[in-house]
This record gives C-alpha cells, structure tokens and sequence, in this order.
C-alpha cells in the first residue's frame, strides 16, 4: 500500500465513523473497500507488466 492509498484509507475511515446515519456510513465503507481493491488491481497489473517485460520468448 503506498503512502497515498494509506492516507485515503484513513481519511474514509474517519468520515465513515463520524457519520450518524447508517446509509451515509455504509457509502463511505464502501468507498472504502473500493479503493481498497483498486489498489489491489493495480498491484496485480504492476506486477503482470513486470513479469511480460522480463520474458524474453515474448519480446
């Protein structure tokens, strides 16, 4: 997890727990999660680019 997607995971966190009604919290969790996985894709996508980039029988 970079700095970055460190800092926007701690700040939905925050909004998310100082949200009084449940729908306003269920958005921002789940914009949570989202990021989360986002980061994730792109963490696989960094690494497939790697690994095509480091093949020789494809260049």
């Amino acid at each position: 997890m970079t700095d970055n997607q460190a800092w926007l995971h701690q700040q939905l966190q925050t909004v998310a727990q100082h949200q009084t009604k449940f729908t306003d919290r269920a958005f921002w969790v789940a914009l949570d999660h989202l990021a989360a996985e986002q980061a994730q894709r792109q963490d696989q996508l960094q690494g497939e680019i790697d690994g095509r980039t480091w093949r020789p029988d494809k260049w």
